[in-house]
């Protein structure tokens, strides 16, 4: 019998562990003063997007239920988007929130499944930090992930 060279099972492995991931299709990014809490915010260029379809996320709104003066601040991050394609996109909406200096304070994220045809549809991310951290976010860096 013949030997199979070892350098085989090393790009065997590769290839095995590559159909196991899920690839990313697409990034995009955009930076956002903080809104007021139930202010909606248009976005731009967070899209993944073909010839025949797009996918998108095109507004955000911050909604704050904790309690004036609570710690932690608990709230979510309602992103709207929709997708004109035929088949089902997921998606990974990330916030990453930053100070004056643009450095990040801290980060959440949430995969979501937005249908074929799906007009008007909901993702929330979820929010919460001490106060104190809080009161230094200025903006936020949010980040969609097109995944297959």
């Amino acid at each position: 019998m013949a030997a199979r060279p070892r350098s085989v099972l090393p790009v065997l492995l590769l290839v095995a562990s590559q159909s196991f991931a899920t690839p990313l299709m697409q990034r995009n990014q955009t930076i956002i003063s903080v809104p007021a809490p139930g202010e909606e915010v248009t976005l731009h260029t967070l899209s993944y997007k073909a010839r025949s379809f797009e996918a998108k996320v095109y507004s955000v709104k911050l909604k704050v239920t904790s309690a004036d003066g609570a710690d932690p601040i608990v709230g979510e991050w309602t992103f709207m988007s929709s997708n004109n394609d035929g088949q089902l996109h997921k998606v990974e909406i990330m916030t990453r929130l930053l100070d004056e200096s643009g450095a990040q304070i801290g980060m959440e994220s949430k995969k979501c499944m937005i249908g074929g045809g799906y007009h008007d549809f909901q993702c929330t991310v979820p929010l919460s930090m001490k106060a104190a951290d809080w009161k230094n976010v200025k903006s936020v860096r949010i980040i969609t992930d097109w995944l297959s």
